[in-house]
């Protein structure tokens, strides 16, 4: 029951955090935000994990754990915060991550040797029309944003990177742990960041009653796309975020009072669609036949792992 429940609580847990990350970011420094969440998160994860008594990956497999964790958690949220804290509002934010099913194939093509077929180039040209269209006018109109708009797409890089690190080398990795060591790892940078710059932080009880509730989703949120990953693989799992930006703007809706623009409704509708073509798209091939004979496929490659 559960495993059938994920995939919906993936993208509930997931789009409430752009409106709630808004909301939070009206009283709090994006990086002091960011420490505080990676903070709180850490604690949250390690209590599962010790409650749990979830075994931890050692030696080469921890080290793979730590630069997945760090992609995902630290280059993801670090880079996504800053941009909306620079004028990138929640829904463009998420339309732009949303565009991980296609960002993935790319990295699968020019990393793994991944073919895409017709398909899957469809969904790469109509996610790259999402992207400008919620994102050209607004630059237009203000060209400050697009600061906050290259580190979004960073922490698009940083999603789709550490997702497809996570097929490849850590599905043996359980996903409260792989989360607990990215919240962990990702703390340093974040604390990096926010003793180099000015911090404040307004209205302290709504501030963390607010902090509290992203925290809580996020976190959970994290867990439940990593599960994800590790049960279908990164493909599969990115997938879901072809609905993430349309609840995520309907949760700014409910929470903000957010008005839907036509570009926006453009974009929503582009990222959708590259998101359902990416889905008709069969698994693409390896270019090199030696890999599907040896390690080619993620879980094939995490075999000598879980020997170590």
């Amino acid at each position: 029951m559960f495993q059938r429940l994920l995939p919906a609580l993936t993208v509930l847990l997931y789009a409430l955090g752009y409106p709630l990350g808004a909301l939070t970011l009206g009283h709090v420094t994006p990086f002091l935000l960011i420490l505080l969440r990676f903070l709180i998160s850490a604690v949250l994860m390690w209590t599962v994990v010790a409650v749990r008594r979830t075994p931890l990956p050692r030696g080469r497999l921890l080290a793979w754990t730590v630069a997945g964790g760090l992609l995902v958690q630290g280059v993801q949220f670090l880079g996504l915060y800053w941009g909306m804290a620079h004028g990138v509002g929640p829904g463009v934010a998420a339309l732009v991550i949303a565009m991980n099913p296609v960002t993935t194939a790319v990295l699968a093509r020019l990393v793994l040797g991944r073919r895409e077929n017709s398909w899957g180039l469809v969904a790469l040209a109509l996610g790259t029309v999402g992207v400008v269209a919620a994102c050209l006018p607004r630059l237009l109109a203000d060209p400050s944003v697009g600061p906050g708009l290259i580190t979004v797409l960073i922490a698009l890089g940083g999603l789709s990177g550490g997702s497809l690190l996570q097929e490849r080398k850590l599905r043996a990795v359980d996903p409260f742990v792989f989360t607990a060591i990215g919240v962990s790892v990702s703390f340093f940078p974040a604390a990096a960041l926010a003793l180099s710059t000015p911090q404040h932080l307004t209205d302290p009880v709504p501030a963390l009653a607010l902090l509290l509730l992203l925290v809580l989703a996020s976190a959970v949120g994290m867990v439940c796309y990593a599960a994800c990953v590790r049960s279908r693989g990164a493909r599969g799992a990115s997938i879901l975020f072809a609905v993430i930006p349309a609840v995520s703007v309907i949760a700014a809706w409910g929470l903000q009072g957010a008005p839907l623009d036509l570009t926006t409704a453009v974009g929503l509708t582009c990222g959708a669609l590259a998101c359902v073509a990416q889905s008709r798209s069969t698994r693409p091939t390896s270019s090199t036949p030696a890999r599907r004979g040896r390690g080619g496929t993620g879980r094939a490659a995490t075999v000598p792992e879980r020997v170590r």
